[in-house]
């Protein structure tokens, strides 16, 4: 899994780049000096075209410019790998880390439903090709490069046409038709880049790139531009035609392979929304393979579960590869998960170093592989009442409250906070509070003044809303098997509190969260079993890390915003997913 560090551009002035194109093009060099980067002028992509793909050429030499533009950049990344850049993206980071995927490529947008609707399209989900990346070979180049032969007899007569039969439009049309067999096609979100010409949420490369729209094919609207030939269809031999078409279908029977063959990802949160870790990533999980509900009757499958190992053995079968993904917050797990990895699973999967050490301790033999676990990459709202400018200092907390995660620590503190910071708040939401949990604590907490306690699912904007309203956010675990609520505040930007435990080791070097120290090892809370120790937490501790924050608040908030950039493309949900599709190949 790696796509080649070979960058393609194209310049079909015959003079070089203009001056306008001429600094992006120079920032793509210069953020990759390792890397191979090639200028190609109309000669040297049809030569392109002709070595790697021959029977194109009849195709390619009937097209208009800008389809030539369009065939080339799929050929030369099918042929050699790397990626491809229009001269008119803007890059804003190094590609090194996308190396790791098989292929990838952008959202250029998302419509509406009801604009998806009005357009006739099956999906709003809309795939720009102005910038993309693949291995050599890979069938999603090969099955967009079928599409284009496919559309070689479609009248040019509206620039819909140029996007429809070589460009972006073909390419989201092919990718909709065929996704269920391209898992390992990555798409980068755009989740809050807004694109300066459309003036939406738009034209992005996800973190990595933004598309300037410098580019100057459009005729529409435009006086003294016309459409490229008669407005009829492109003049090519119907026999030369019928030729790359078979060539083009032999290349794909040849391939005939189905990596994903016999991955299934067993059901265990059949139709309910995400709501904890464990759950969250069960949803990730799911894009890899068809969930089935029972497994017990199956064989010779990779049946993947990410949950408690010991809860559904009845729906496994030891005539599979069984795999379970889960974690666990302490220094020991229970001796019915360890007999039950043992006794029902193949391999464990686990999001951290630290987790692998505890269950291999714990007497897990299986073989444990560590793939992170992700986070949310929730909207970026405007800053409304953030800091404490306005007498609001709030401070949030997100999660169900389990002894170990020290809410009651956090509410006593900033009690001792309410004569140094009067406008405090404390936020808390907590997605389910099962009946064991509303103990008098949690009562009293609840029913404070100045506690703002809501609970239940919040969907996307809700989510991004909540955050939004924060001067800081806190996560004062004593233990944990991954975080994710202390990842997305600061990928939002906001000032972050967290404990020195072992699965923050990486958090806290960044330098970018104020960290409260954990202390000395104390014995898990449990009344059935020995679970082993996590971290003390200490009242003052949390305390004084607040009081930290909120008189040096500027200091702590550059901190953040800084640290929104670090954390931006670290632990993605591509690579998370991915990861598991490669390993779960691989078995």
């Amino acid at each position: 899994m790696a796509i080649p560090k070979i960058i393609h551009q194209t310049c079909i002035s015959p003079v070089g780049l203009s001056p306008e194109l001429a600094p992006f093009v120079e920032k793509v060099a210069a953020l990759h000096p390792e890397w191979e980067h090639r200028l190609y002028g109309d000669d040297e992509s049809r030569a392109a075209v002709e070595r790697i793909f021959p029977a194109l050429l009849p195709l390619y030499d009937a097209s208009a410019p800008i389809q030539k533009a369009d065939i080339f950049r799929v050929v030369a990344v099918y042929g050699d790998g790397g990626f491809y850049l229009d001269t008119d993206v803007e890059l804003r980071l190094p590609l090194d880390d996308l190396c790791e995927f098989r292929a990838v490529f952008g959202e250029e947008t998302t419509l509406s439903p009801e604009d998806a609707a009005r357009r006739g399209l099956e999906s709003p989900l809309r795939i720009g090709n102005y910038a993309f990346g693949g291995e050599p070979g890979h069938p999603f180049l090969l099955r967009i490069l079928e599409g284009m032969a496919g559309e070689a007899e479609r009248a040019i007569a509206a620039e819909d046409d140029i996007l429809e039969s070589t460009g972006p439009g073909l390419v989201t049309a092919v990718y909709i038709k065929h996704r269920a067999a391209l898992k390992d096609v990555v798409i980068l979100r755009n989740y809050d880049r807004m694109c300066p010409m459309c003036r939406t949420v738009s034209c992005s490369f996800g973190n990595y790139a933004g598309h300037a729209h410098v580019g100057a094919w459009r005729w529409e609207g435009l006086k003294g531009r016309a459409a490229p030939g008669d407005g009829g269809p492109r003049r090519i031999d119907p026999a030369a035609l019928d030729a790359l078409r078979r060539d083009i279908a032999g290349r794909i029977s040849a391939d005939g392979r189905n990596p994903d063959e016999g991955i299934v990802v067993l059901d265990v949160y059949p139709g309910v929304p995400p709501f904890d870790g464990l759950s969250t990533v069960f949803e990730r999980a799911s894009e890899i393979g068809p969930m089935v509900r029972d497994t017990s009757g199956m064989s010779g499958k990779k049946v993947l579960m990410a949950y408690m190992p010991d809860s559904e053995e009845q729906r496994l079968s030891s005539a599979n590869t069984n795999v379970i993904y889960t974690t666990y917050e302490s220094t020991r797990i229970p001796g019915r998960w360890v007999r039950s990895i043992n006794d029902h699973y193949d391999h464990c999967i686990v999001p951290h170093p630290f987790i692998k050490k505890t269950f291999a301790e714990s007497g897990v033999k299986a073989p444990i592989e560590v793939i992170q676990q992700g986070f949310t990459r929730h909207r970026r709202l405007p800053e409304r009442q953030r800091g404490a400018g306005n007498g609001i200092f709030r401070i949030g907390f997100l999660g169900i409250p389990y002894p170990r995660k020290n809410l009651f620590k956090l509410y006593q503190a900033c009690v001792d906070l309410l004569d140094e910071i009067p406008g405090l708040r404390l936020a808390v939401h907590s997605s389910k509070l099962f009946d064991e949990m509303f103990t008098k604590e949690i009562a009293l907490i609840a029913s404070s003044p100045f506690v703002e306690w809501t609970q239940g699912t919040l969907d996307e904007d809700d989510t991004s809303e909540w955050y939004a309203r924060l001067s800081c956010y806190v996560f004062p675990s004593s233990g944990e098997g991954w975080s994710f609520t202390p990842r997305e505040s600061l990928y939002l930007g906001i000032p972050t509190l967290i404990t020195d435990i072992p699965v923050h080791d990486e958090l806290v070097r960044s330098g970018y969260y104020k960290v409260i120290p954990a202390g000395e090892m104390v014995q898990a809370i449990s009344d059935k079993e020995d679970l082993g120790e996590w971290n003390s937490v200490a009242v003052g501790d949390i305390r004084d890390a607040l009081g930290d924050v909120h008189s040096n608040y500027g200091r702590y908030l550059v901190a953040a915003l800084q640290g929104a950039s670090w954390i931006e493309n670290k632990w993605t949900n591509e690579s998370s997913q991915q990861r598991l599709l490669e390993f779960m190949r691989s078995l």
